[in-house]
Formats: C-alpha cells, sequence, structure tokens
C-alpha cells in the first residue's frame, strides 16, 4: 500500500480525527514575535509544528507563501518538511503546491517533491490530462487531483457541462482520475471543496474509495458537520488560516494548539 495511504489510515484510526493542518504563512498575517526573528518563516512553521502535531492526521503546507521569499523561503520550506518528520514521522506531508505540467517538466517536479523532499502527496492540476499525472505516479507519489475546489469562481469551468455525457467537467474530472486509480492503486485522490457538501456526497456515492482532500472548513466557510457526513472517513478535512493564523499575540503556538484541540475533539464527537 502507498505510503501516504497507510500513514492517513493509521494516524486518522488511532486519534478517531481527520484533521488535516495547513500551513500558509502570509507574511503580512504573521505575529510581530516572527517579524522580528531572523527568519520569519522559520519561526512560525518551527513554532506551529511543535505545538500542533500531536492533533495533526496530516501536514498540507501551501509552497506558495515559501516561494516568494526565493531562496530564504526555499529553505524555510525544507527545513519545515525536515522538521515535520523528525517531530511526527508517522503523520504524512501532503504539499500543497497544484502542478500541472508535462513530460519531462513534470518529472522534475516529481523528483523534487518525492525524492529530493520525500513528502507524502501532491496536489496538482489535471487539465493538461493523463500525461501531466503519470510521471509522479510513475515515482510512487500520491496525488490528490484538482476537482471542485472550495473558491467561488470554481463554476467557472468546472461546473461546466459536457455535451456527450452531460456531466459536469468536476465529475468527468472524477471518473478519469476512479480509472487512473485502477492502474495506480492507492495512488490517486481528489481534491474537493468543504463548500460544496451535496457536491461531496454525490461524489462520495459514485467513487466510495478515493481518498478526498477537503479544504473550505474554518475560514472559508465549509460546516465540519456536513462535510464529514458528505465525504465519509476516506477524507483528509483541512484547516489552514483557522487554526494557524488565528491570532498575532506572542504566544501564537499555544492559541493554535487550543484552536487544533477543538477541531480534533469536534471531529472525536462527529465521526461515527
Amino acid at each position: 500500500m502507498n505510503s501516504f495511504i497507510s500513514k492517513f489510515h493509521n494516524r486518522r484510526d488511532q486519534l478517531r480525527s481527520q484533521l488535516c493542518i495547513g500551513i500558509d504563512p502570509e507574511l503580512e498575517k504573521l505575529p510581530k514575535v516572527c517579524l522580528e526573528s531572523k527568519s520569519p518563516l522559520v519561526h512560525f512553521s518551527e513554532t506551529i509544528v511543535r505545538y500542533t502535531h500531536q492533533y495533526a492526521v496530516a501536514w498540507k503546507p501551501n509552497i506558495a507563501f515559501f516561494e516568494r521569499l526565493g531562496a530564504e523561503g526555499y529553505f524555510a520550506l525544507e527545513h519545515m518538511v525536515h522538521l515535520m518528520k523528525e517531530v511526527s514521522p508517522l503523520v504524512p506531508i501532503v504539499m500543497d503546491a497544484k502542478r500541472g505540467d508535462l513530460a519531462n517538466t513534470a518529472k522534475e517536479y516529481a523528483k523534487y517533491f518525492f525524492q529530493t523532499l520525500k513528502v507524502d502527496a501532491l496536489t496538482v492540476n489535471p487539465y493538461m490530462g493523463r500525461d501531466s499525472l503519470v510521471p509522479y505516479l510513475d515515482l510512487g507519489g500520491y496525488l490528490f487531483v484538482l476537482g471542485l475546489t472550495s473558491n467561488p469562481s470554481s463554476s467557472d469551468f468546472q461546473k461546466l457541462k459536457t455535451s456527450e455525457n452531460d456531466l459536469y467537467l468536476y465529475e468527468e474530472v472524477s471518473d478519469q482520475m476512479a480509472l487512473l486509480s485502477e492502474s495506480y492503486p492507492n495512488q490517486v485522490g481528489l481534491v474537493v471543496g468543504g463548500t460544496h457538501p451535496s457536491e461531496i456526497e454525490s461524489l462520495r456515492n459514485r467513487h466510495p474509495h478515493l481518498c478526498f482532500l477537503v479544504p473550505g472548513f474554518g475560514a472559508q466557510g465549509g460546516d465540519l458537520e456536513s462535510i464529514i457526513r458528505a465525504s465519509g472517513k476516506e477524507a483528509l478535512i483541512n484547516s489552514s488560516r483557522g487554526i494557524t493564523l488565528s491570532t498575532l499575540a506572542e504566544n501564537y503556538g499555544e492559541v493554535a494548539k487550543k484552536k487544533s484541540e477543538e477541531v480534533h475533539l469536534m471531529m472525536n464527537h462527529l465521526i461515527p
């Protein structure tokens, strides 16, 4: 079984939770104590990892918030990934990068994320088709493929109807990913926004075995009870800003721990 799936299942069952903690260190929203340090992103991410790891079923760092700082940002990103593995080696890391390119380019991305960083999973954009996904899968990586995202304008393309099958585009994507997963078992999942609970339920009925990554809970307005009911146990439910950027106070790590514990306890209560 793919290492991501086995880690996820073990952690989910151990904690009776599906909480994926997203780390999106937007520089302008970091506490003053971080900004005054030598490396703000290192300071912030170290604190979040050390304070919240006991409640994390998975981590989901968003690479954009690191890339903006160039070499300094990549140093912070790689430092954080190494720290996650040191502090909580049983917790899978989902790198949120939404890559989507072809052939040799995709192979290079795949080598960076799965061989150099050695993360467990990666978010990718399927717009360029199967060719843009296979290089990651051939390296044994796990992919969360963008299906129906949580942003308001997701319907611009994702809810266009296809003429041949009268399906929404996101439904076609989900069907194609289910087919791809037959060739690459336990390596393909789907991103489904938590702001679409009825669509989550429909997709779950359509694909009972695909793992979902569900962003949109918390700051983006998704309702946790509705998400859990719709998605079932084969889903990671992500909260980023609602946990890690909820205060500018110096004790932001303690606040993040309290927030993650609150979500953890809610999930304990809601998960059958």
